[in-house]
């Protein structure tokens, strides 16, 4: 595990989570987060077990792993402002937060298709 690393873990076929993933690249101005798939060799070999087969986004925040809406939070934590402000909203229960989560997760191949589209700089990406 690479401490200290910010990394975004996410879902490689869903078209929403390539969007949100080529949008935090573009606001991650410290350059520091990196990428990986689900599916991707390194999140199958570096990811704790218990973790691998949940289907949600996961973020390491260099310390510890965050799901869900606890995963989108500490990630915005980690860009700038105004972003980071959205941080506040971990004031709400966690298990209010995810019943939304849960809700957009679970139509989110209706709603905005599949697709591979996030082109990032190979040295970002963990492969």
């Amino acid at each position: 595990m690479m401490l200290g690393t910010p990394i975004l873990v996410f879902d490689g076929p869903c078209a929403l989570c390539n969007r949100t993933v080529q949008w935090v690249f573009d606001k991650d101005a410290s350059e520091r987060i990196l990428f990986t798939s689900l599916q991707s060799n390194w999140a199958q070999t570096n990811i704790p077990p218990s973790l691998r087969t949940i289907d949600s986004v996961l973020f390491f925040d260099g310390t510890q792993w965050h799901v869900k809406s606890d995963a989108v939070l500490h990630l915005v934590r980690e860009l700038p402002r105004p972003w980071r402000s959205f941080f506040e909203l971990i004031i709400i229960p966690k298990a209010l937060r995810n019943v939304g989560y849960d809700l957009l997760a679970k139509f989110r191949y209706r709603l905005f298709g599949t697709g591979h589209c996030a082109l990032l700089p190979k040295e970002r990406v963990l492969e």
